[in-house]
C-alpha cells in the first residue's frame, strides 16, 4: 500500500496544472431510481423486458420499454428522446437527484478535482448548467475576440436560459419494473438532443488552432448528440465541419486528440462518426459494448466468438476484445484504441506515446474508476485514498495473463506493458454507489495522466 500510495501522489503531483481542451457536450443528469414512484409514473409497456426501444423515444411507454429491456440484458444503455417527451419528463417527473452530466462536463470536473487547468466549451452553459461544476474557478471558456481566443473565466461565460437535461435511471441488481428483474447495477439514459447540439461553435471554429497552442491535449465527445431534426443540411456536412475542427485544433500546437465513443441507435450517425470523426483522433476511448458496436460498423469478422456483453465476464473474453482493439486501430489508422472494461483497461497501441506512460496511466485511471464507484462522486485527488483500499481485481489479473500468453509477452505485477499492447486490472467495487460517467472518469484520468508523463519526459 505504501508503494501504491506514493505512485499516487506522484501521479497528482505530475497533474498539477495541465492544460487540456475539452469539449463538447455537458448537460444536468436528472437520477431517479427504479422502484415503484417510477411504475406509478410510467404505463406498463406490451412486452416488459423482451422488446428493444424504439429510438427516439417519443412516448413514456416507449421509455418504461427501454428501461425494462436494459435491467433484462444487464447492459446500460442510452437512447435519444424527442423534445416533447423530454419537457414532459422535465414537468411531471421529479428526480430524486441531480448531478453534472455529459461526457465533457463530467471529464472537465474530474480535472479540476485532480488539479488539472481544463479548458472547457460546451454548448447551452446556463446558470443552472454553471452550479454542476464544482471547481468552476479553475476552468477556462475560449472566447473569440476580434480574431483572438482570451481564455476568461466560466462563470463570464454563462450565455443561455435553456439546460440540457438528460434523464438517468438507475437500478441493482435485483431490482424490478413491471415484472422484468435487473440483472446487474447498471442504468438506462434518456437523452435530450437540443437544436444547438449541431457541432458548430461560431467564431472558436475559425480560431481554435490558438486553443490547440494553449493545451497539452483534448479530450472530444458529444458527437453522437446529433439528430436529424437538429443538422439542416444532415450529417455529412455536419460532421465534415466537425473534423476540419478537430484538423485545425491539431495545427496550433503537438496536441493529442482523445475522442470518447459514445452509443448512438442511429445507423447513418454511427456510419458518419466511424467515417469522418474516429480516423482524426490519436486516441479512441470505448467500453465493451461500444467496441462490438464499431467492430460490426467497420464489417470486421476476427473472432469466432464474439464476447458476451452481458455478465459475468470470463476471462478468456480478453483477448478477443484484444484482437478487436487490433483489427479497428489498423481499420481507423489512429495511434491507440483504449478499452475500459469491468475487470481491466486495454490499450492497443501503434506510435503513441510510450507504453510505460500508457501503463502508469491505465493504473491510474482504476484507481480513479473505483473511489468514482464506491464514493459516487470524486471532489478531490484526496478522495482517490478511497480507490486504493480496493484490490485490484483478481479476474482482471487472470484475463490479463492470457493475454500475455496469447502475445508471447511477459506481466509484471499483474500488468502488461509492451511496444503495441498494454492492460492493467481494474480495482472493482462490488456494490458502486453509482454507475454513471465512470468510463468518462476511466478514460480522463489514463489520458491526461498520459500527457502529464509525456511532458516530463520531453521536458527532462
Amino acid at each position: 500500500m505504501a508503494d501504491a500510495r506514493a505512485q499516487l501522489d506522484a501521479d497528482i503531483d505530475a497533474l498539477e496544472g495541465l492544460p487540456v481542451f475539452v469539449a463538447y457536450n455537458a448537460n444536468v443528469d436528472a437520477i431517479v431510481r427504479v422502484g415503484e414512484a417510477l411504475a406509478s409514473f410510467l404505463p406498463r409497456p406490451a412486452d416488459p423486458g423482451t422488446e428493444a426501444p424504439p429510438t427516439p423515444l417519443a412516448s413514456t411507454r416507449d421509455l418504461a420499454t427501454a428501461i425494462t429491456h436494459t435491467m433484462a440484458t444487464g447492459v446500460g444503455d442510452e437512447v435519444a428522446m424527442t423534445d416533447p417527451l423530454a419537457a414532459t419528463l422535465e414537468a411531471e417527473l421529479s428526480p430524486d437527484s441531480q448531478q453534472m452530466g455529459g461526457q465533457t462536463g463530467i471529464m472537465t470536473n474530474l480535472l479540476t478535482a485532480l488539479g488539472a487547468a481544463p479548458v472547457a466549451y460546451t454548448y447551452l452553459l446556463s446558470e443552472r448548467q454553471l452550479s454542476q461544476f464544482d471547481h468552476p474557478g479553475a476552468v477556462r471558456y475560449p472566447r473569440v475576440e476580434d480574431g483572438r481566443v482570451r481564455l476568461i473565466p466560466l462563470a463570464e461565460a454563462v450565455d443561455a436560459d435553456r439546460t440540457k437535461i438528460n434523464w438517468v435511471f438507475e437500478f441493482g441488481a435485483g431490482d424490478e419494473l413491471f415484472g422484468v428483474r435487473a440483472t446487474e447495477d447498471t442504468r438506462f439514459i434518456a437523452a435530450s438532443r437540443p437544436p444547438e447540439f449541431d457541432l458548430v461553435t461560431g467564431d472558436l471554429d475559425a480560431e481554435i488552432d490558438q486553443v490547440g497552442a494553449a493545451v497539452e491535449g483534448a479530450l472530444l465527445a458529444g458527437y453522437h448528440n446529433l439528430t436529424p431534426d437538429h443538422v439542416e443540411s444532415g450529417y455529412d456536412e455536419a460532421l465534415r465541419h466537425a473534423r476540419d475542427v478537430v484538423r485545425r485544433l491539431r495545427a496550433g500546437g503537438d496536441v493529442d486528440v482523445h475522442v470518447e465513443y459514445a452509443v448512438t441507435h442511429d445507423d447513418a450517425l454511427r456510419a458518419g462518426i466511424y467515417e469522418r470523426i474516429l480516423p482524426e483522433a490519436d486516441v479512441v476511448g470505448v467500453d465493451a459494448h461500444e467496441l462490438s458496436m464499431l467492430a460490426d460498423d467497420a464489417g470486421l469478422d476476427v473472432v469466432e466468438d464474439r464476447p458476451s456483453e452481458e455478465p459475468p465476464f470470463e476471462a478468456t473474453e480478453i483477448v478477443a476484445h484484444y484482437r478487436m482493439c487490433s483489427a479497428l486501430l489498423d481499420e481507423l489508422d489512429v495511434a491507440c484504441l483504449r478499452l475500459h472494461a469491468m475487470q481491466y483497461h486495454l490499450a492497443v497501441i501503434d506510435d503513441y506515446l510510450s507504453p510505460d506512460a500508457v501503463r502508469r496511466g491505465l493504473a491510474f485511471a482504476a484507481v480513479n474508476a473505483a473511489s468514482k464507484a464506491a464514493r459516487g462522486h470524486i471532489d478531490s485527488s484526496s478522495d482517490l485514498e478511497t480507490g486504493l483500499t480496493y484490490e485490484r481485481s483478481a479476474v482482471g489479473r487472470e484475463a490479463i495473463d492470457r493475454l500475455a500468453a496469447h502475445v508471447g509477452e511477459p506481466t509484471d505485477d499483474g500488468a502488461l506493458c509492451s511496444p503495441t499492447v498494454v492492460a492493467c486490472p481494474n480495482r472493482v467495487v462490488a456494490d458502486p454507489a453509482g454507475t454513471v460517467g465512470i468510463g468518462d472518469i476511466v478514460s480522463s484520468s489514463s489520458f491526461a495522466l498520459e500527457q502529464a508523463v509525456a511532458s516530463e519526459r520531453d521536458d527532462a
